[in-house]
């Protein structure tokens, strides 16, 4: 038998706005679910809501500033606001911030609904902010105390692994992160299971360092040792790399990884910058040289692949010239796609501390520049498959035409029924078509 509160609290809604990386976003479908399962309704963030929770990203000062005008925004349509993820996390729990109800740390995301009850029940007592941060740092084992069974699209992430041990000198991540943590595969695979069982046919493999999966578990596990038991799900169409730490890509694993038939020749490579000296002071353990390397030796393997990357432009000391370096590689490489970021100094970190901090506008210019010749590498990327006959996913359907992506990342539409949707469909691409393609499919 119910109470009157239960029967109140099953009519809450509840509403989420996800900032950052594929990472926060599953954690984002976590917490959705554990609302549904304790009878909360979710709703969209521009819908009147009792609980708004801002599930914040911390890696750039916009990110921050993003998640504060969430907040402000979520507080004036009234009800309970949450701030969680990494920006709580480097709040901790002896910051003021306006516009907070509740602030709850990453590893404290797990319990969410408990301390929503937790803080109207405080808040009967006149209690202000509840604060849920625990000291990431000390956190030694992945800990998720359930898994998504229900994919939400056709295209689902799945997180491997958590934490991250690079200590870039430019990155606030391991103290909002803290260290790896990799997850037990048979959790991952049990998950995959009950995602392709709902409908889900392509897995990303997502983490803050998957390429570090592994090196806090004593049995020799790797992470494409995960790749290669997750392929083997019954099935499972496809699978998708999230961001991938350079070193990891050596000779022999690109050769392992060319016979998963199921994995997408796309990769999304943590550049940072192709100039060594910035490298250096970025604390990052290659060189350009080696990404050139690394380029070469999937091109070497895989079919036609497609090259991501992220970008930090105007970091601390770069000169033109050091800029210019990157530029090159850029050009070299030939991203299909490029993420370009302006340095943000953020606390704790060595980069904040460096001499030659570069001015604002000059990153600036640099950034519109890089954004530039990125969109021109897209393009003539998109240009050259014209002709080639590929696949898609089919993900969406809309006025007539469905769309999907290929196996490297480019987005295709073509005339079809909504039928369609969760197939996989051979297509002829025939030109392009803004940041997308068009095509026929192949009957």
């Amino acid at each position: 038998m119910t109470t009157d509160r239960e029967n109140n609290k099953r009519k809450m809604l509840v509403s989420f706005r996800t900032l950052g990386c594929k990472v926060n976003q599953y954690e984002t479908d976590l917490m959705m679910k554990s609302f549904i399962d304790y009878g909360y309704e979710i709703v969209d963030f521009k819908d009147k809501a009792q609980i708004y929770v801002i599930n914040s990203c911390s890696v750039t000062n916009l990110s921050t500033r993003k998640t504060r005008q969430y907040l402000s925004r979520a507080k004036k349509m009234g009800g309970i606001v949450v701030l969680a993820g990494c920006y709580a996390q480097e709040l901790g729990s002896d910051k003021e911030i306006e516009n907070v109800d509740i602030i709850i740390g990453n590893q404290e995301k797990n319990n969410i609904v408990q301390t929503i009850e937790e803080y109207i029940k405080l808040k009967e007592e006149n209690k202000k902010i509840l604060y849920k941060v625990s000291e990431i740092g000390t956190q030694k084992k992945y800990i998720q105390p359930e898994n998504l069974v229900k994919g939400r699209e056709i295209r689902e992430s799945i997180k491997i692994e958590d934490g991250c041990n690079n200590f870039c000198s430019y990155c606030i991540i391991p103290y909002v992160r803290g260290r790896v943590r990799s997850r037990n595969l048979d959790e991952i695979i049990k998950e995959v299971k009950m995602l392709v069982k709902s409908g889900v046919g392509e897995v990303v493999l997502v983490g803050i360092e998957i390429a570090s999966y592994g090196k806090d578990l004593q049995n020799g596990i790797t992470m494409i040792d995960v790749i290669e038991s997750v392929s083997k799900v019954d099935g499972l169409k496809r699978i998708r790399l999230g961001s991938i730490e350079p070193r990891v890509l050596t000779l022999d694993n690109i050769k392992r990884m060319a016979k998963i038939e199921k994995l997408c020749p796309h990769f999304h490579i943590s550049v940072q910058s192709l100039d060594n000296n910035v490298l250096k002071r970025m604390n990052r353990k290659y060189t350009r040289e080696d990404i050139f390397e690394i380029v070469e030796n999937i091109r070497n393997n895989f079919v036609n692949p497609a090259f991501t990357c992220d970008i930090i432009v105007g970091f601390p000391g770069e000169t033109d010239e050091e800029y210019e370096n990157t530029i090159d590689g850029v050009k070299k490489v030939g991203f299909y796609e490029v993420h370009a970021f302006k340095y943000s100094k953020r606390k704790w970190t060595v980069a904040a501390k460096m001499e030659n901090q570069v001015d604002g506008n000059i990153a600036q210019k640099r950034s519109e520049k890089l954004i530039g010749l990125a969109q021109e590498l897209k393009l003539k990327y998109m240009q050259n498959m014209i002709g080639q006959v590929s696949s898609i996913l089919v993900e969406s359907q809309k006025e007539g035409y469905v769309q999907g992506y290929t196996p490297n990342y480019v987005m295709v539409k073509c005339i079809g029924d909504k039928e369609l949707i969760g197939k996989e469909l051979k297509v002829t691409i025939d030109r392009t078509d803004g940041q997308l393609m068009s095509g026929n499919i192949v009957y």
